[in-house]
């Protein structure tokens, strides 16, 4: 004959702030998601920028001077 042995697992105790981590790491991995995401989006931006600085006739049709233009283009992609 056989026995068969079943053990009982103790409910494993968390506490209340256990639960939430995933949901916090979630909340900041999209956050830093959402950075880069804005931070490549301007990049491109100011590059497309940079180059429609050369002419004139398209800045003219956006509303901007040429300095202007440079200015924002100069900034680094992650300043607004």
């Amino acid at each position: 004959m056989s026995a068969q042995i079943i053990q009982e697992r103790a409910p494993a105790r968390e506490s209340p702030g256990n639960a939430a981590l995933p949901q916090i790491c979630r909340s900041v991995l999209s956050a830093c998601l959402n950075t880069a995401a804005a931070w490549m989006i301007r990049g491109a931006q100011r590059r497309v920028l940079r180059e429609l600085a050369e002419e004139r006739h398209l800045l003219s049709d956006v509303g901007l001077t040429r300095a202007q233009a440079l200015r924002e283009a100069a900034k680094p992609f992650w300043r607004r």
